[in-house]
């Protein structure tokens, strides 16, 4: 700066401050006591703007990922996709929240959370997606029904039983009625739940037949406590999705956790 620019913005500046930082003696400037005191206060101020300008990429890495994940994937991949993030990116928190996949694509929507694993199709164009993996749904019944058997049924035979199913805005149901509505036709369940598990025990007592992802009941066909049903021309496969806003900004800790969630299935 030239020396008349110099003089210009210390004059401005006391005068925004409404007092002299500087005694003028035989035309030389010699800061005054006003001036130590504002020279101390700033100098500190310029330390932490430094500080903040050499954090900036620290912040980014200790900043919270809220993650929202469909019920299934929250049972059987994501505490597996977590702990492998915390020992990859410890200093970067997670906070989970498990809903159906209506809502978390909801909460995607209103910035809610960061980041979705939801199962099945997502219907909102302003949401970007990335298939990651798939598992394929069971027709189930107990033990004691009359299709317990292996024998192949008929669609239109099938949903004449009662049906247990899971509410609608869940991808297993969507999947479901989308399957059902190739062949023209819409049911009504006996029952709807939030809750697989009480699904599960439902068929368990012969209640009627239930539909889930394999993943969720292989405990249960293996020890014979309920009975998959083969059911012609129905094909229930979930994909299951990673889902973001396409305006979410991603940091490092954000497409770390992507690539973990890929490279875990």
């Amino acid at each position: 700066m030239t020396q008349p620019a110099v003089s210009q913005a210390i004059s401005d500046l006391e005068s925004h401050l409404g007092i002299l930082l500087f005694d003028r003696i035989s035309r030389r400037l010699y800061l005054n006591e006003n001036g130590k005191l504002f020279l101390a206060k700033t100098i500190q101020l310029l330390d932490l703007y430094d500080d903040l300008e050499q954090g900036a990429r620290e912040l980014e890495r200790c900043a919270t990922i809220r993650v929202g994940s469909s019920i299934t994937i929250a049972n059987f991949i994501l505490p597996q996709v977590i702990q492998r993030f915390e020992l990859i990116c410890p200093e970067t928190p997670t906070k989970v929240t498990v809903d159906n996949a209506e809502n978390i694509e909801a909460m995607l929507l209103n910035n809610e959370i960061d980041l979705g694993l939801v199962e099945g199709a997502v219907y909102q164009e302003q949401l970007t997606k990335i298939p990651f993996s798939a598992y394929h749904l069971a027709v189930i019944c107990g033990p004691n029904h009359k299709f317990a058997h292996g024998e192949q049924v008929d669609v239109n035979t099938f949903v004449k039983e009662r049906l247990l199913l899971r509410e609608k805005g869940s991808a297993i149901r969507d999947i479901f009625d989308s399957a059902l509505l190739l062949h023209n036709i819409t049911v009504s369940p006996g029952w709807t739940s939030i809750n697989s598990q009480a699904l599960i025990q439902a068929v368990k007592q012969n209640l009627g037949i239930s539909v889930l992802p394999t993943i969720l009941v292989e405990k249960e066909l293996s020890t014979k406590e309920v009975c998959e049903v083969p059911v012609g021309d129905l094909e229930l496969v979930s994909v299951n999705h990673i889902v973001f806003h396409r305006d979410k900004v991603q940091g490092e800790s954000f497409k770390a956790l992507i690539k973990i969630i890929e490279d875990k299935t």
